[in-house]
């Protein structure tokens, strides 16, 4: 499991490091909206995600049963859960991504028109929230399942999983909030996460758990960081 773990964070800073890098790059000329590298690494990088919280759903349905079989992996209500999440997280990306791409390809004449608006819809409202509640659905069941499952972790492996949460749950929840402008899907989602984590394990038991210590760290602090947020700014967050 700690291994399937693992992967799923070197599968989502991934993505992450291409987001930041791609959100400073000017649009290329010509007619394409998107270089063709966009194209394979907004493709391959958020399946390679996919691939990732798949394999990790299918590790911890084995641990927690015992065995895999169609049921755990097609049929329970977990599994429903998970793939309609892991569904909608594509589907949310790709709407975000065709929305991005509009608004990024649009003539500065058209920045301030209807047009531009309904881009900016797709790109940040509709696309982060179907995205955000994909990745809260597939994460959740991931929880539910596999937390307290497997095999304790200790030592660097334990602050290796503790750290990668922070750089991946607490960044997502933190870009979804603030960037995303979901501030209440965001917060939502980090209430939820911590409260499921916390009532399975205790929390000085939490982090030794792979699947704990890759959820509630970065969830809980980056939730409590959005409400302080909110608070302090009065409305909706922005980058400073």
């Amino acid at each position: 499991m700690a291994r399937s773990v693992f992967w799923l964070i070197i599968s989502l800073l991934a993505w992450e490091a291409y987001q930041v890098i791609r959100a400073k790059a000017e649009l290329p000329p010509g007619s394409w909206a998107l270089p063709p590298v966009d194209l394979v690494f907004l493709v391959l990088l958020p399946a390679f995600a996919a691939f990732a919280f798949t394999r990790l759903f299918l590790v911890v349905s084995q641990s927690a049963r015992g065995t895999l079989n169609v049921y755990a992996t097609i049929s329970s209500p977990f599994a429903w859960i998970f793939w309609i999440g892991l569904s909608m997280g594509m589907i949310g990306h790709g709407v975000h991504l065709a929305g991005d791409a509009l608004q990024r390809a649009l003539p500065e004449v058209f920045a301030q028109g209807e047009f531009a608006a309904k881009t900016a819809f797709l790109a940040s409202d509709v696309g982060y929230l179907v995205l955000g509640i994909g990745f809260f659905l597939v994460s959740l069941v991931i929880l539910l399942v596999g937390q307290g499952a497997g095999q304790e972790i200790s030592g660097p492996e334990r602050l290796l999983f503790v750290l990668g949460s922070l750089a991946t749950y607490g960044f997502v929840i933190l870009y979804l909030g603030v960037e995303g402008r979901q501030i209440i899907l965001a917060i939502a989602v980090s209430v939820i996460l911590s409260a499921v984590s916390l009532w399975s394990l205790p929390p000085s038991e939490v982090t030794r758990d792979p699947i704990g210590a890759l959820i509630l760290p970065g969830t809980f602090l980056a939730g409590a960081a959005l409400i302080v947020w909110t608070v302090v700014v009065g409305g909706q967050p922005t980058w400073p």
